[in-house]
């Protein structure tokens, strides 16, 4: 009992290691290249509102990224985020391990990313909006301050 329950176990890992790479086409453990490829794919699929000829082009051009960039982009992302946190442990974990992980999150779930970049991106514009609208106040009270000097030295003169 004990062998084919740990049979059974290695194999499914052994299934889950190489599932990625045959079924994106990619090279054995090159999982951010199959997280990218599964990213744009995902991104193409979930669009329901836009018209073939677009979903057609848009697939064209994120191919050709994807295959420009063969996971790049997803280890620069990696990257800048482990730079953002200050934590020693996310530093230690290598970036193939939160690309198979990220994998297999997408592939369970499509757009689960899309949407927390959705979101991200959303809080960093009501950021900027903000920091802008902070900006005009400062501008406007120095607009007046101003105007005001100015009254007060044409009363001089």
């Amino acid at each position: 009992m004990k062998n084919i329950l740990f049979t059974s176990f290695l194999l499914l890992n052994l299934i889950g290691i190489i599932y990625p790479s045959k079924k994106q086409d990619t090279k054995l453990f090159d999982y951010c290249y199959s997280l990218e490829k599964i990213l744009a794919k995902n991104a193409i699929q979930n669009r329901r509102d836009v018209s073939y000829k677009v979903k057609a082009i848009s697939k064209d051009i994120l191919k050709f990224g994807v295959n420009k960039t063969k996971g790049g982009l997803v280890n620069k992302m990696i990257d800048q985020y482990k730079t953002s946190k200050n934590s020693q442990i996310i530093k230690l974990v290598p970036n193939r391990v939160y690309c198979y992980a990220g994998y297999w999150i997408e592939s369970a779930n499509p757009g689960t990313f899309e949407s927390i970049f959705f979101k991200k991106s959303k809080e960093a514009i009501n950021e900027l909006k903000d920091f802008k609208d902070e900006v005009d106040l400062i501008l406007n009270d120095i607009n007046s301050e101003y105007k005001v000097i100015k009254k007060e030295l044409n009363s001089l003169f």
